[in-house]
């Protein structure tokens, strides 16, 4: 096994499901995420270089995370690549540009928006986990709506599941996983 399918196959063997107050489905819990627990930035350091090796960014104008769980990560990937950070947010702001898309799973406002982006610009998308892939698609159709170049994007997790990865060829999105969720794992889910 590989040095990185080792490090991320050792991640996955201590994910767990925990009940989430205010949703009707569990979070997943990794030890790459810091708010369930202490987490080691070397650790998810060095896991988003090896996944940063993987994927051309040499065109790549921005990195693009969505909150909660994917701004560490995509923190660490645009240090990794050496390019600019826009993270998406809840909040609604009356800045010029603003694209919009749905996390409709979100229990905590399904409506994110990205600022400071430009027709033209090219921009790589970074997630923590990807279960069902809506949020990601979403995100990629409302990019490209305002003629912002985005065609790979970056999980430190995502489902075992056919439909996910078919998914995103169908959207013409090239998926960088540093591994993939048992599906079981993902279908109690929601």
């Amino acid at each position: 096994m590989a040095a990185s399918e080792s490090g991320f196959t050792s991640v996955l063997s201590t994910a767990l499901l925990v009940p989430a107050a205010n949703q009707d489905r569990p979070q997943l819990a990794h030890r790459l995420d810091g708010r369930y627990g202490a987490m080691d930035p070397e650790e998810l350091l060095s896991l988003v270089r090896e996944l940063a090796a993987r994927v051309d960014s040499a065109e790549v104008d921005y990195v693009v995370g969505l909150p909660e769980g994917g701004s560490l990560p995509a923190f660490a990937f645009a240090q990794v690549v050496g390019r600019p950070l826009i993270l998406s947010t809840r909040l609604a702001l009356a800045l010029p540009g603003a694209v919009s898309f749905e996390e409709p799973h979100s229990g905590l406002g399904t409506v994110h928006h990205v600022y400071g982006l430009r027709a033209g610009d090219h921009v790589i998308l970074i997630e923590d986990e990807i279960t069902t892939g809506r949020t990601v698609v979403n995100a990629v159709r409302a990019l490209r709506r305002q003629g912002i170049r985005i065609d790979q994007v970056v999980a430190l997790l995502a489902a075992d599941d056919p439909a996910v990865w078919q998914m995103m060829r169908q959207e013409r999105i090239v998926l960088h996983a540093g591994a993939r969720l048992p599906c079981p794992l993902v279908a109690s889910r929601g």
